[in-house]
């Protein structure tokens, strides 16, 4: 959909600002925000077949570096479908340095007429820590419309969903008509207490929210001094608020978004099985499934990418499962990388657990067995909206498993599965069951109606 560069992003950057600047040049531009030496920008690129794609960039202007932000991907009606930081879907990470970029090109980017924000303190601070403040230096007035930043300091740091944004200030980018007395939200940004941009909204994202963002009275108040002074560059309130440089996370800050990078055990942990589940699985792994192995990775090969796959076992047998697709993760607690108890994704704040199990499952496995498994699996936040899957299996003669990857040692059994659920297109699998480990991975798949899709272990590590 878009072929876009960093560097193309960079000098469309350029082109914008020189294009503002020869015009009308009444109002500042609402994509770009200077905090002392650091400037944010915003590119807006449009997509050759509809919508666009919004490119976030920061440019310390003292060492002359760029890092890319973020970047989110705009449906033709203006809303974003999509957001991107780095290589994370729809969660926070941190600024990723630009691509090596030239002296003389930063230093344009840095000499654009952005002025530095110098905010005037226009309310005590709250009870809660909450400063309201104005930009001074990015005031303007054309005939009756005035153009106001508003800004919000805070004591600490926190985090905003949907991403897990970090942010310890936040910016409000108003249009105020001084006649009618109505105002209008033109754009947000979360910062953090390094001057970064971690979230924003505009556009059309704003306008479905607009009734979020109401003229409070002191914002009236303000706005309506504002209108009547002759001399916005020397607007005076409470006085100048420099922001602290460092704070602290807030004591009631939740991250909603799990962090699953190492494979954590806590993730899953809070989310416990009921008892009787517990039990019943405890038969099925004792002793015939218990795993031979304390850690197992691999990469997984398939004509649909590479996925990253690392397996941690637990106190009673159950294997943790780490599944790094790039843009996301997945995590899952399994019974042999057979039957799923729990999953969580990165990109999700409940995780899901088995609430029933029905199955003819039996240890140890031998060919010509056949068996079926018929699980319900729940959210934390919705107990009652279960996912029903059911799995049919049928055991078959193996071989040697140093075939699949000369790291296994043993034999393994294969076992063909057909799995079926609730409003999803049945899955057929080819999986081999390792004896030496006591573990299944995976050989083969295919979804619904497709074709077979050959899947080659490679990079395989025991740890014992």
């Amino acid at each position: 959909m878009f072929h876009l560069s960093v560097r193309a992003a960079l000098f469309a950057g350029l082109t914008l600002f020189s294009a503002a600047s020869a015009g009308d040049a009444s109002f500042s531009r609402l994509n770009a925000l200077r905090i002392n030496d650091r400037l944010n920008v915003m590119v807006a690129l449009a997509g050759k077949s509809g919508g666009a794609m919004q490119v976030w960039q920061a440019y310390d202007c003292k060492t002359l570096s760029a890092e890319a932000l973020y970047r989110n991907l705009l449906n033709d009606r203006g809303v974003t479908t999509a957001r991107f930081y780095g290589s994370e879907f729809g969660r926070y990470a941190p600024p990723q340095p630009g691509p090596n970029q030239d002296a003389d090109t930063l230093k344009r980017i840095c000499s654009l007429p952005e002025k530095a924000v110098v905010w005037e303190q226009i309310a005590p601070t709250d009870r809660f820590g909450a400063t309201a403040l104005i930009d001074v230096a990015s005031l303007k007035r054309s005939g009756d419309e005035l153009q106001v930043r508003l800004g919000y300091d805070y004591a600490s740091s926190d985090f905003d969903p949907p991403y897990d944004a970090p942010y310890a200030f936040k910016v409000e980018n108003y249009r105020f008509n001084c006649q009618t007395q109505t105002h209008e939200a033109l754009s947000l940004m979360d910062v953090d207490d390094k001057g970064y941009v971690t979230d924003s909204l505009d556009g059309a994202d704003v306008a479905r929210r607009k009734a979020s963002f109401p003229l409070t009275p002191l914002m009236k108040q303000t706005f309506t001094r504002l209108c009547a002074s002759a001399d916005l560059p020397r607007f005076h309130a409470l006085g100048r608020f420099t922001p602290a440089a460092r704070k602290a996370v807030s004591g009631d800050a939740r991250a909603i978004l799990p962090d699953l990078s190492d494979n954590p055990a806590s993730v899953m942990a809070a989310l416990p099985l009921d008892k009787a589940l517990q039990q019943q699985l405890h038969q099925l792994i004792s002793p015939w499934a218990m795993p031979r192995f304390r850690q197992l990775s691999w990469v997984e090969n398939s004509p649909s990418g590479k996925v990253e796959v690392r397996i941690d076992v637990d106190d009673q047998g159950y294997l943790r499962k780490l599944e790094n697709y790039g843009i996301w993760k997945v995590q899952r607690l399994t019974l042999g990388n057979l039957i799923q108890l729990k999953f969580a994704m990165s990109i999700a704040s409940q995780p899901s657990r088995l609430e029933t199990l029905k199955t003819t499952l039996r240890f140890p496995l031998v060919a010509g067995q056949q068996f079926e498994a018929d699980t319900d699996l729940v959210e934390s936040a919705q107990p009652s909206d279960a996912r029903r899957t059911r799995q049919q299996c049928k055991v078959q003669a193996g071989g040697e498993a140093r075939t699949i990857n000369p790291a296994f040692s043993g034999r393994y059994l294969q076992l063909a599965c057909r799995s079926e659920g609730d409003a999803q297109k049945p899955v057929e699998t080819r999986e081999a069951w390792l004896e030496d480990l006591r573990v299944l991975v995976p050989l083969a798949s295919k979804l619904g109606s497709a074709a077979w899709q050959e899947t080659r272990l490679e990079q395989v590590e025991i740890m014992r």
